[in-house]
């Protein structure tokens, strides 16, 4: 019974009404959070490396260009036969080391042997020259005579075979940029050039690159061999990451993997005399660390949010379910028959209301009880005034029958063919049955109403009736034309100056729509009211049939055509009303002929229904004519 009660179902329903979307809502936007930081690591990343990329190739081209100035040197390769004998060839060899070694930053020291002398020369910034003869270069440059350029991966400083000196450091890091020098145009080995280039100077381009506390950037060469690291201790080591070689050895030139947790991207520097591979390795805790506090911090308030939701849950359930009890209560006694009950409950919330409507509801049952006599009373007055609500416009209809039968006796036509006219009128007015007629019925109800104005103004009023003959069959509502006209003479006509014209036509369009446009010469609207008419007229949409309507008694008979045209159709219905130039209105009305044709037959089968039901037939609903 428990499980069954409101509170139970009630925090139930809430507690899953809040869980699961909040559950849903950590995950989803932890996903997606991972997802887009990826994307913008990604991106970032690429451009990163691929700035590095730019700038250490810059570097090294700067070294190859550097070491390509001994050939724009016409006494060099001279120089190069002519030492060790020619002290003079031996100081411009020294100075266009020297050169070289000015040129280009990070450079540590440069080491030359010249084949056909046997001459070794080593230049470093702290210390003079040194040379020495050889019958063969030292041992570390003697693989790349092959070579026209290569770079030697990083390894240890040394003096290539020199004594030390006091500023030599020998375990400093660098990588050796090597270059064979020849009789170009012949491919003969004049001296093999080797430049030690420290990491200092990579390491200024890539530490931009990378947050060294977190993250972790490679410079790896074809080999496998690693030529800088932000770690020291992997300088010169061998990758041992398979996916990672790969990568390397593989076609792709740029990219991304993730492999050991980390997400890595890596870029190929491909030049002729190297092919180094730049990789920037990003753990998964680093990156993905946003995600993960923006979690935490979603789950901390999930947590609070459950909390104050369980605590309001169960206040309010109480708050639901003690009222219920006590009105449950009252109406056991009700029920037993004491319709006299003292119901109380002093709360201004939604309870209070419900006891105070429930404790007003007694009351209205009570008096019920003694006020239905009187109420059927009343209820038989009111059909009486409703039949002889009835009555009074048949009997004013028979009278003025009878008045135009005096007229025609006395030899008065006239007044006897405006009499028939305005009984015409009232009969067409009183044909309640009749909620949609053609237009042929409407026209010839205004037709009689312009006939007793023009009886009123004589010559003063002129008016044309120009129909089309495949419009006059069509449905539409009754009373529609006649109150519009009847504004021209309340508002718009010129009793004392010019003739007064009314015209009205109809057309058929394209699509279906029966459009009638009724124009007069009177007084123009003024813009203003208009303007504001026109837009009451645009804003109604149907069932909107409201009873205000903003403006004077001048626009009640546009609002009442307005209103019937939306009564009896479902969709919106055209009507505009503009001014004529020098003066004069034009009001123009579209009434979709389908709707109308659908409502007709709706009322058929309706009138039928009611026929049936009462047993009176068509024949059995007419006026009297005496």
């Amino acid at each position: 019974m428990k499980f069954r009660s409101i509170r139970s179902r009630l925090i139930l329903f809430m507690l899953l009404a809040t869980t699961v979307p909040l559950l849903l809502s950590i995950t989803i936007t932890y996903i997606h959070t991972k997802e887009t930081i990826k994307e913008q690591a990604l991106e970032e990343n690429r451009n990163l490396i691929y700035q590095g990329k730019v700038n250490l190739t810059n570097y090294l081209n700067s070294i190859n260009q550097a070491s390509l100035t001994l050939y724009t040197d016409a006494n060099f390769l001279r120089n190069l036969r002519k030492i060790p004998d020619d002290y003079r060839a031996v100081a411009e060899v020294y100075t266009s080391l020297q050169n070289i070694l000015n040129t280009v930053h990070g450079i540590e020291r440069i080491y030359l042997h010249a084949t056909q002398s046997g001459q070794s020369t080593l230049v470093t910034p702290a210390i003079y020259p040194k040379r020495e003869y050889r019958t063969e270069p030292y041992i570390s440059t003697q693989g790349y005579e092959k070579y026209t350029t290569a770079i030697e991966p990083t390894h240890k400083s040394h003096d290539y075979g020199f004594p030390p000196s006091p500023t030599s450091y020998s375990d400093k890091m660098v990588f050796t940029f090597h270059r064979s020098i020849t009789n170009v145009p012949s491919e003969k080995v004049l001296a093999l050039l080797a430049i030690d280039v420290s990491l200092d100077s990579v390491a200024d381009i890539t530490e931009q690159l990378f947050n060294k506390d977190k993250e972790q950037l490679l410079v790896v060469d074809q080999g496998g061999t690693v030529v800088y690291s932000g770690r020291d201790s992997q300088l010169g080591t061998q990758i041992t990451d398979k996916e990672l070689l790969a990568r390397i050895k593989g076609t792709q030139t740029e990219g991304f993997f993730e492999s050991g947790g980390a997400m890595n991207v890596f870029e190929k520097m491909q030049t002729p005399y190297t092919e180094w591979t730049m990789i920037k390795r990003i753990p998964n805790s680093t990156l993905y660390e946003r995600a993960r506090q923006l979690t935490q911090i979603n789950a901390a308030i999930a947590v609070i949010a459950l909390g104050i939701i369980i605590f309001g849950t169960l206040f309010i359930s109480i708050r639901i379910t003690e009222p219920i009890k006590k009105l449950t209560s009252y109406m056991n006694r009700i029920q037993s028959g004491q319709l006299d009950v003292d119901i109380s409950w002093n709360r201004q919330d939604e309870t209070g209301i419900m006891f105070t409507r429930f404790r007003q509801m007694m009351d209205t049952i009570n008096n019920l009880i003694l006020r239905e006599y009187r109420l059927e009373l009343a209820n038989k007055t009111n059909q009486l005034k409703a039949l002889q609500a009835q009555i009074n416009p048949h009997f004013l209809y028979n009278t003025l029958q009878s008045i135009g039968t005096l007229a025609l006796q006395n030899n008065v036509p006239r007044i006897y063919a405006l009499l028939s006219s305005l009984a015409k009128i009232m009969r067409y007015s009183m044909r309640n049955n009749d909620v949609l007629v053609t237009l042929r019925d409407e026209a010839d109800h205004v037709r009689l109403y312009l006939e007793l104005q023009k009886e009123r103004f004589g010559d003063q009023l002129v008016y044309t009736l120009d129909l089309a003959p495949d419009t006059l069959d069509k449905p539409m509502p009754k009373m529609i034309l006649q109150p519009l006209i009847e504004n021209y003479f309340k508002h718009g006509m010129d009793h004392e100056g010019r003739q007064g014209m009314v015209r009205i036509e109809s057309h058929m369009r394209e699509d279906g729509v029966l459009q009638i446009v009724i124009e007069n010469n009177g007084s123009r609207i003024e813009p203003e009211k208009l303007a504001t008419l026109q837009e009451q007229l645009d804003g109604r949409g149907n069932g909107e049939l409201e009873d205000e309507w903003a403006g004077d008694n001048g626009e009640i008979g546009v609002r009442n055509v307005l209103l019937r045209l939306q009564l009896y159709t479902p969709h919106d219905v055209g009507m505009r009303i503009e001014n004529l130039e020098p003066y004069g209105v034009r009001i123009s009305l579209e009434i979709d002929t389908e709707d109308m044709q659908d409502m007709q037959d709706m009322h058929a089968g309706e009138n039928k229904t009611a026929e049936a039901r009462t047993g009176a037939g068509p024949g059995e609903v007419h006026t009297e004519e005496n």
